[in-house]
C-alpha cells in the first residue's frame, strides 16, 4: 500500500467536502449457489471510510443484481450484514 492516505488528501479537496469517501480495499470473486440451485459469480468489493469502518458490496453483475451492507467497525460484521438474500432474486 501507498505511503500517502488516499482518503486524507480526497478530504483536502473543496470540491468534495461533502462527499462520503470510502476507498476500496479489497476484492474477491464468489461462486455460490443461488438459493435456486444456480451457479452464481458474485464481485465482492470491501471498503473503508476515514473512521476506518467496513462496508462491504457484493454484485452478481451477469443478473445486474447488488446487494450492500451497512457500515460497520469491524470487517467480519460488515460482511454478515450484507443481505445475501438480494443476489437470489
Amino acid at each position: 500500500m501507498p505511503d500517502d492516505d488516499v482518503l486524507d488528501i480526497l478530504e483536502k479537496v473543496p470540491a468534495l467536502a461533502d462527499a462520503q469517501l470510502w476507498e476500496i480495499a479489497r476484492r474477491c470473486r464468489i461462486f455460490r449457489s443461488r438459493a435456486d440451485g444456480e451457479d452464481q459469480t458474485v464481485e465482492l468489493e470491501m471498503s473503508t471510510d476515514a473512521a476506518r469502518r467496513w462496508m462491504v458490496v457484493a454484485r452478481d453483475e451477469a443478473r445486474d443484481l447488488t446487494a450492500q451492507g451497512v457500515p460497520m467497525p469491524g470487517l467480519n460484521g460488515a460482511i454478515h450484514m450484507v443481505p445475501w438474500y438480494l443476489l437470489d432474486e
